[in-house]
């Protein structure tokens, strides 16, 4: 068998949220892949300030981390690929937002930042369990963004129209809109990953379970959704596997004959998509 490359998404791909933790067989699916030779890379919406959480939950060495949709993209612990938002549109969002007092902010070089702390910008971060981001007023005159935040509902987007047709957006929370532009996304990682490990796309597979994977799943050979996925997710791929709490990803790749002489493989559930 030649070298394969694999992409995971993190969050209810690898990562239960129900357990709160990465399951035993999702690591060791992973580590066989590894010891295979294959080319093993996260593909994950979070910024890099879960770099460590993930390397602490899955302790095996990445060829490489996808972190912000595909923004960034990490080497051994070292940035290998970064795309800002230079799109002008995003200076006309924040005119928007500050017209209307919403808070706006992202991703910049030094993490998770925004133009001030109010109760929104206070409530959002507490629906994550994270820390509050930092709050710089002006930030932009200074500072690109990897991905934009704006702190608006979706009922409160619709003044912010036109320009967000430059964006994928991503509601990661009812009044947190996360925007990187449209021709980046998860399949950007992708694809840089294919060109610089020389790997054809009919032997890539990607494995995901929401809305942001679907370009992923749709830029590879062969894009398999989790049990737990969005129907969305499961109506565009080639494999429906088992959840992420149900040795889903050792399953898909049984299914696959990748893994097959695992003798802890387990059995049963799995449907096919589309041929």
């Amino acid at each position: 068998m030649g070298r394969k490359m694999f992409f995971f998404d993190f969050d209810g791909t690898l990562f239960s949220h129900a357990t709160k933790e990465v399951p035993e067989g999702n690591i060791r699916a992973l580590r066989r892949l590894q010891e295979q030779g294959h080319a093993v890379m996260v593909v994950t919406g979070r910024g890099a300030e879960s770099l460590r959480f993930i390397q602490a939950a899955i302790p095996l060495s990445f060829d490489a981390i996808s972190v912000l949709n595909g923004q960034l993209i990490y080497e051994a612990g070292e940035i290998a690929y970064e795309n800002q938002i230079l799109l002008a549109s995003m200076g006309h969002l924040i005119r928007i937002a500050k017209t209307n007092r919403f808070s706006y902010g992202g991703y910049d070089k030094n993490g998770v930042v925004v133009n001030g702390i109010n109760d929104r910008v206070a409530s959002v971060w507490r629906n994550f369990n994270a820390p509050l981001p930092a709050a710089r007023d002006e930030f932009e005159q200074d500072t690109p963004l990897y991905q934009g935040h704006l702190y608006i509902t979706q009922d409160e987007a619709a003044l912010f129209e036109p320009y967000l047709d430059d964006y994928i957006a991503n509601w990661s929370d009812p009044c947190l809109v996360n925007l990187i532009p449209k021709d980046a996304g998860k399949s950007q990682a992708v694809r840089w990953c294919m060109a610089r490990y020389g790997v054809a796309r009919e032997d890539t597979f990607a494995f995901g379970d929401a809305f942001n994977d679907k370009d992923m799943l749709l830029s590879v050979g062969h894009g398999i959704a989790m049990g737990n996925g969005d129907p969305s997710i499961k109506e565009l791929a080639e494999f429906v596997t088992k959840s992420v709490d149900e040795n889903g990803i050792a399953w898909a790749l049984k299914h696959y004959h990748v893994l097959e002489d695992d003798e802890e493989m387990t059995t049963g559930g799995g449907n096919d998509v589309r041929d």
